[in-house]
């Protein structure tokens, strides 16, 4: 089985839940991320981008609101559709109210709304242990992304592996960084997210040292790296991969420097 780890978690038809507004966070952050899979209608991508941005400068003037980034999906079946992801939240800031919130909808619905031809959302949880993030990203313009599936009753099994190689990985100097997400709702069941952060599309080429040299190494032979991941491999499934362009005009809310 041929492997590559070089590969933020998607998709629940809800109304204008995405402005929901985040509260005073009071307790440890337990990194709940909310991501959008948004549509727009035939020619309206566009009105899209306008709407959300003069929507972003509109809110940023009250406390409380979430603060989302806008990601262009490149490939894959939604080519040309949009995510939107706020994350770094706690459980209870979706329940929090505030009174600016109907001007909010209004607003939303006169000139977002309109050019949205569909909507799905979904929440997730962090997998640090399995992670292996950049301390720096700088220059990360482009995720991979790619959806894996846990069978029913393998989830310890899964992770104990998944643990093995990634302490494999980080201990041999695997060029690439990586993380796991699982859904939390929202998603299928077992679903976990594989995010690779890439500097462009020529982050997509090969480098070394390869995940199969330092897995081999790892194990002491090919056949017991073949034997491993065939036991490992059969714990999930592989789903849909694709990659994603940040945007930052969308993203950005005109408080910033």
């Amino acid at each position: 089985m041929k492997f590559k780890l070089k590969t933020l978690l998607i998709c629940t038809l809800l109304g204008l839940f995405w402005l929901a507004p985040v509260q005073a966070q009071e307790k440890e952050n337990e990194d709940v991320s909310v991501l959008l899979h948004i549509t727009p209608k035939a020619g309206h991508s566009e009105a899209l981008i306008k709407g959300i941005t003069d929507y972003h400068k509109w809110v940023a003037n009250f406390d409380g609101h979430m603060r989302f980034t806008w990601w262009e999906i490149l490939t894959g079946p939604h080519t040309g559709t949009y995510y939107a992801h706020s994350g770094n939240h706690n459980w209870a800031d979706f329940d929090a109210k505030y009174d600016w919130e109907e001007q909010s909808n209004d607003v939303i619905k006169q000139n977002v709304m309109p050019h949205i031809e569909s909507m799905s959302r979904s929440m997730s949880v962090p997998m640090e242990d399995v992670s292996h993030w950049p301390e720096d990203w700088s220059g990360y313009t482009h995720l991979q992304i790619e959806s894996w599936y846990v069978k029913n009753g393998q989830f310890g099994k899964f992770n104990a592996g998944l643990k093995r190689i990634v302490e494999a990985l980080k201990a041999g100097g695997f060029p690439y960084h990586f993380g796991f997400r699982r859904v939390a709702t929202g998603g299928h069941g077992g679903q976990v997210t594989l995010i690779s952060p890439l500097k462009g599309w020529a982050g997509m080429s090969d480098e070394e040292p390869s995940f199969y040299d330092i897995m081999t190494k790892e194990l002491g032979s090919p056949e017991a790296f073949e034997e491993f991941m065939a036991d490992w491999g059969s714990t999930y499934k592989v789903g849909q991969n694709h990659m994603i362009k940040y945007m930052e005009g969308a993203s950005d809310y005109g408080d910033e420097d």
